[in-house]
């Protein structure tokens, strides 16, 4: 295995997760810290400190080259999805959104009802078969129940709302992974 150009990311995916999720909280370790903790166990790819913070930078920058919904898509979908809340209120059970899942979710629900033929005018049904295909432990069968809409309809939107978004994903990996693979961020192989 030989590789053509020395890149840090095996995918597209990977290089979106690690951007996505890189903490603008890690700190360089303290010499003694480093000594306590044993062994190194890090992928020796340098994505730690400022070279992570850098790393995922230039990610977002390729990123933002991307089709605006593409972009929107491929970061809804590797986002952390929720963090801890302490207002002690019953409705979020100490659990609420990020800013920027919750964002994205809405922008992207919005759109799919712009695009896509034949989908209910129910943003609320939207976003929750949004959240759903990007993780989020809810029944989209529930939601419709909730929000009046019978079992039929709201399985055949629902089947429409997830292949937009598959395509809209799959057409998003694809011009990513070129621009990557262009200035020399995914390891490639002969």
């Amino acid at each position: 295995m030989n590789a053509r150009h020395e890149g840090i990311f095996r995918s597209a995916e990977e290089a979106i997760t690690f951007a996505c999720n890189y903490s603008s909280q890690q700190y360089a370790m303290s010499p003694m810290a480093k000594l306590l903790q044993g062994p190194a166990r890090g992928s020796g790819r340098g994505l730690t400190g400022l070279d992570g913070a850098g790393q995922s930078g230039m990610v977002f920058r390729e990123l933002e080259t991307l089709d605006y919904w593409q972009m929107l898509v491929l970061v809804a979908g590797k986002a952390i999805r929720s963090e801890s809340c302490n207002c002690l209120s019953p409705c979020c059970r100490g659990w609420r959104m990020t800013e920027l899942f919750r964002e994205s979710v809405s922008q992207l629900a919005d759109q799919v009802a712009r695009e896509a033929r034949d989908v209910l005018p129910v943003k609320a049904f939207r976003v929750a078969v949004l959240r759903k295909h990007f993780g989020d432990k809810i029944h989209v069968l529930d939601e419709a129940e909730k929000l009046g809409i019978d079992e039929h309809p709201a399985n055949r939107h629902a089947t429409t709302i997830r292949k937009w978004i598959r395509e809209l994903e799959k057409k998003g990996l694809t011009a990513l992974s070129e621009r990557l693979d262009a200035v020399g961020m995914l390891v490639r192989t002969t």
